[in-house]
C-alpha cells in the first residue's frame, strides 16, 4: 500500500485480466470443439469490473490506511503554514524578500532541518546552534531563521 499505483498500474491490470478470459475461453473454445457466444458476453465484463474493483479498495484501503509519508506530508505542509505565519507576524518583509526567501536553497535546507529538529529533536549533527550559524546577521534570512527557531521551541514545547 506505500507505493503510488497511477493509471498505468490499473491499464496492466486490465490487459492481464483481458489475457486471462482471452485464454481461458480459448481453452473453453478447444476443449467443447466451438465458442459459445454467450459466455463470451459474460466474460467481456470482468475485465473492466475486476479493473474497477480494485481501484475501489485501493481507494478505500488509502483513506482508511493512509501512507506513512502522506501523514509525514500533512505534517510538514501544516509545520510550514505555522513557521510562514510566524514569519509573516514577527518580520516587516516585502514581498521580493518573501520571494527570495522562498527561491533561497540554503533558507529552505535550514527550514527542512529545522523540521527534523520538531519531529526527532535536536542531535550532534544538526541543533539550533548551527542553525543559527547558518547565515550572516543582518540578513534577511537570519533575521527569518531566528523566527523559526523560537517558534519551533515553542511547537516543541506544546507537543
Amino acid at each position: 500500500m506505500g507505493t503510488k499505483k497511477g493509471l498505468r498500474y490499473y491499464v496492466i491490470v486490465f490487459l492481464f485480466s483481458v489475457i486471462a478470459i482471452v485464454a481461458y475461453v480459448g481453452y473453453l473454445a478447444l476443449k467443447e470443439g466451438s465458442i459459445d457466444y454467450d459466455l463470451v458476453r459474460t466474460y467481456i465484463f470482468v475485465p473492466p469490473l475486476f479493473t474497477g474493483l480494485l481501484y475501489g479498495f485501493d481507494k478505500i484501503f488509502e483513506m482508511i490506511f493512509p501512507s506513512k509519508t502522506k501523514k509525514q506530508d500533512l505534517e510538514y505542509q501544516n509545520y510550514l503554514k505555522q513557521i510562514g505565519q510566524a514569519i509573516d507576524d514577527e518580520c516587516d518583509f516585502s514581498i521580493e524578500e518573501y520571494r527570495r526567501l522562498r527561491e533561497n536553497s540554503g533558507f529552505q535546507k535550514a527550514l527542512g532541518q529545522a523540521y527534523k529538529i520538531y519531529s526527532n529533536g535536536e542531535t550532534e549533527e544538526i541543533s539550533f546552534q548551527f542553525l543559527e550559524k547558518k547565515f550572516k546577521k543582518n540578513t534577511n534570512e537570519y533575521t527569518a531563521l531566528n523566527v523559526v527557531i523560537i517558534e519551533v521551541k515553542k511547537m516543541m514545547e506544546n507537543s
